[in-house]
């Protein structure tokens, strides 16, 4: 290693380390729990997280395992389809018209994904998780588990937020990633505003039960993310962890 380069491996050292201090004091709550990775190589940065590698339930996070285990099996090629809202069992009752992945992934779309985890094989998808390192989803799993709908499909949240750091960087994931971006937009995580971001709403695995927990899968920047930022936050939905991570990136961005 150049002198050059130890200097730069060390200021980064000395600015994630800032960092990590500024977030154990300002995201303090017990109902915040978050895992802040080098989005680059997937190392653990920092940990606020109890129990991160007991598997558990992570609503919508799973769609994107689901969406490219399809592309997989369809030379990447993504199909429109139309949401009729509550007809089409979307969380959206006026529903999202006709959309792509693209928006799909932006807004979450239930029953987009919901269609396209019919035409997934479990085995391949199963083969896929294992490829990045998660647990499968069971067998037997219907197309709503599939899309994070229920508990079935568990997931250890250190395992889910290294297999975001792998996949996010393919050049086949683009689509999807333009989706995230897109989400930090206009889409389920505009609290946010910044950034790639995935929401999702989950059962609640508190002991302290609640309706259900918000989880929120970030990257900054956006372009290149250096830091992934998996945030869940007891006993709200995913837009209002989308809120929390937004918070939490503008301490990473602005480094105060």
């Amino acid at each position: 290693m150049t002198q050059a380069a130890a200097i730069l491996l060390l200021a980064g050292s000395l600015y994630d380390q800032s960092l990590i201090r500024l977030l154990r004091e300002r995201f303090s709550d017990p109902g915040v729990s978050y895992l802040l990775l080098d989005a680059r190589s997937g190392g653990l940065l920092d940990s606020r997280w109890p129990e991160a590698e007991r598997p558990a339930p992570v609503g919508s996070l799973v769609k994107p395992f689901t969406a490219l285990a399809y592309g997989e099996a369809h030379q990447f090629h993504y199909p429109d389809y139309v949401c009729r809202g509550k007809a089409s069992r979307c969380w959206l009752e006026r529903g999202h018209g006709r959309i792509g992945i693209v928006e799909a992934v932006a807004h979450s779309c239930n029953a987009y994904f919901r269609a396209l985890a019919a035409e997934v094989r479990r085995d391949d998808l199963a083969s896929l998780a294992q490829r990045y390192g998660v647990d499968p989803p069971p067998a037997g799993s219907t197309a709503e588990t599939l899309i994070g709908l229920g508990g079935g499909w568990r997931i250890a949240p250190l395992a889910l937020a290294g297999a975001y750091c792998r996949w996010i960087a393919e050049p086949r994931a683009a689509e999807l990633v333009r989706g995230m971006a897109l989400a930090a937009q206009s889409g389920t995580g505009r609290a946010a505003g910044l950034g790639l971001i995935k929401t999702g709403t989950a059962p609640c695995v508190h002991e302290q039960k609640a309706p259900g927990d918000g989880y929120a899968m970030a990257f900054y920047p956006a372009e290149a993310p250096r830091y992934a930022l998996l945030v869940r936050v007891h006993g709200v939905p995913g837009a209002e962890a989308a809120r929390v991570a937004g918070k939490m990136l503008r301490v990473i961005r602005d480094g105060r």
